[in-house]
């Protein structure tokens, strides 16, 4: 793996350090690494929008484990470290599968109990951690054998530069990857993520895992470093200062956690001059440092230099058309079958005995007053609602009625939704992207190593990402975030998102709500040319003119019951349609 030469610059010049500098600096900069390791892993959980105020649980729990294997059977701590790594991402996983299905604060609070719980094992289990008295004399750390044990401050730090290195290695290589864009994804749109088959649990539970190893890593150096444990390890201050790290330092972006864990572990030894006010000081520093760095120290430096446009990379010239559809979406003759389809909310029902099927390269439109129970039926096709009664059916009569949306995705049916639903932070040809997360095969070691494999499959997502943008016009906005993007630009946008996993089945919900005529216009030649290649359409519109121009069949339901079904003709002189939803001037509407 051939590192690039700033990386190379910059490790030359880190390990140049030691020698300048005298042990009180030195011993500065190895907590700083100490405490880069779990915030670098704390900074993952965040870009996937989780905040743990627990993670000193996991720092201890490394300390504790390479401390008492070192102690009570004399194992190696490079040993115990590797064990410890390995125990607290167990416990981080387990405890992940119960909580990470919660989101926002009631993650926040699980995560503080479970710290605190484990603060008072270490404190009262005397037996194995002497409670507060603490594990002194924890053998110093070595490399494998005891006539390798490190005994200055300047060998510490060597091999703290090392551990910060591979871990600094690994966070770049996640959070530029296809799961570093699913984390992102998760963040800033969970339900969107999901429609194009990101499972949000299953990405922060990956997350979780590599944060908790890498907080036991830590805990373990820490544990040999400083050759005494205690339950003060679990103090929530502990956590409070990696959390300043990573937001200080620039949450979600790599060198953020590595920056804010130097400048924090520096600043309040610098303050020290100040005694008594040190800490008010402190938090003053921190309080100005939000208030006119809120994305961080790294955000701004970033904005100091001067920014430079990022192109969109244009498919080939000559090359191969736009595959709208992908081959391994689940497909058939009947992609599509809705059966006896009830849905009932307390009292109220919102879906009376549904049924209608979709067949392959049809359009089919769901049409009928508000409140009809169309976009009902959207959220129970693509899993986001499980129906009261009856059953939704894939290609090959796969039952889907089960499914969360990820696998929804992944079998083939993707939605745009109703409201322009974008990746706000994101440029649009990321937001593309991040889309085609379906289409990735790499797996986590893959995506860490960089296989040649991966590195093809990464250009051919940003290929047709580029390829997409074109397909709906928006090859020229490439660069610009998307919350940038006028409304109907970010209609398109949805579009090429909903079509970046290659569905068999393309559910638009009101694609042409709020867009001009010549917009509208596009909008309809667009899903004229998906269908050409071979995509199903099930549409929700109220723009009369676009449905009867574009639709094979309509479905019309009223109050959650299907009211008529046929062909547009037969739909305009249907008297119950015309009685509850087109009335006699719509009735009479032309393609």
């Amino acid at each position: 793996m051939r590192l690039p030469a700033r990386a190379l610059a910059t490790l030359a010049v880190l390990a140049l350090v030691p020698f300048v500098l005298d042990d009180y600096y030195v011993h500065l900069l190895i907590m700083s690494g100490i405490f880069f390791l779990p915030s670098a892993g704390m900074n993952l959980l965040l870009a996937g929008g989780q905040l743990t105020l627990g993670h000193t649980a996991f720092f201890g729990i490394g300390a504790y484990t390479s401390g008492l294997l070192a102690l009570q059977w004399g194992l190696s701590p490079l040993y115990g470290m590797g064990v410890a790594a390995a125990l607290a991402a167990l416990v981080g996983y387990l405890l992940g599968t119960i909580t990470l299905r919660l989101r926002g604060s009631y993650f926040v609070l699980v995560t503080i109990g479970f710290a605190e719980v484990i603060r008072l094992v270490a404190t009262n289990w005397i037996e194995l951690t002497q409670g507060p008295l603490g594990l002194p004399g924890v053998p110093p750390f070595d490399l494998g054998r005891a006539t390798f044990t490190l005994t200055s401050k300047r060998q510490y730090y060597f091999v703290m530069l090392i551990l910060c290195a591979l871990t600094y290695a690994l966070c770049a290589r996640l959070l530029r990857s296809r799961f570093g864009r699913a984390l992102t994804a998760v963040r800033q749109n969970e339900n969107l993520a999901e429609s194009v088959g990101v499972s949000a649990y299953r990405t922060t539970l990956v997350a979780m895992v590599v944060a908790c190893a890498l907080a036991g890593v830590g805990g373990s150096f820490y544990g040999h470093y400083t050759q005494f444990l205690s339950p003060e390890l679990f103090a929530f201050y502990n956590t409070v200062t990696m959390v300043v790290m990573v937001v200080g330092g620039g949450q979600s972006t790599v060198a953020g956690p590595a920056l804010g864990a130097i400048v924090f572990t520096f600043l309040p030894e610098f303050l020290r001059v100040a005694a008594f006010y040190r800490m008010l000081i402190y938090g003053v520093i921190l309080l100005l440092a939000i208030m006119f760095m809120p994305r961080g120290i790294v955000d701004a430096l970033y904005r100091l230099r001067r920014r430079v446009p990022m192109a969109v990379t244009e498919p080939p010239a000559g090359g191969e058309p736009l595959v709208v559809a992908d081959g391994r979406a689940v497909g058939g003759d009947t992609p599509l079958v809705v059966e006896h389809v009830t849905v009932q909310f307390g009292g109220l029902t919102a879906l009376a005995d549904v049924t209608f099927s979709l067949a392959r390269r049809e359009i089919l439109a769901l049409i009928g007053p508000n409140g009809a129970g169309k976009t009902t039926a959207f959220h129970v096709i693509t899993g986001f609602l499980r129906p009261t009664t009856g059953r939704v059916l894939g290609g090959a009569r796969i039952d889907l009625t089960s499914l969360p949306p990820h696998e929804v995705c992944r079998q083939g049916l993707v939605r745009m939704f109703q409201k322009a639903s974008v990746f706000p932070e994101c440029s649009a040809i990321d937001n593309v992207t991040i889309a085609g997360h379906r289409l990735g095969r790499a797996g986590f070691w893959a995506l860490v190593f960089k296989t040649r494999a991966t590195r093809r499959e990464e250009a051919a997502l940003a290929a047709r990402a580029a390829s997409l943008l074109q397909f709906t016009g928006l090859a020229g906005r490439g660069h610009e975030v998307a919350s940038n993007l006028s409304y109907g630009e970010q209609r398109l946008l949805g579009l090429a998102i909903a079509l970046a996993p290659g569905p068999a089945v393309l559910l638009l919900d009101e694609p042409a709500a709020g867009l001009n005529p010549a917009e509208t216009q596009r909008v309809m030649t667009l899903i004229r040319e998906i269908r050409a290649q071979g995509v199903s359409v099930l549409l929700v519109e109220h723009d009369m003119k676009l449905v009867m121009g574009i639709s094979d069949r309509i479905v019309v339901l009223n109050h959650g019951q299907k009211i008529a079904e046929g062909r547009p003709a037969e739909i305009q002189r249907d008297p119950d349609v015309i009685r509850a939803y087109l009335g006699a001037g719509q009735a009479d509407a032309r393609a």
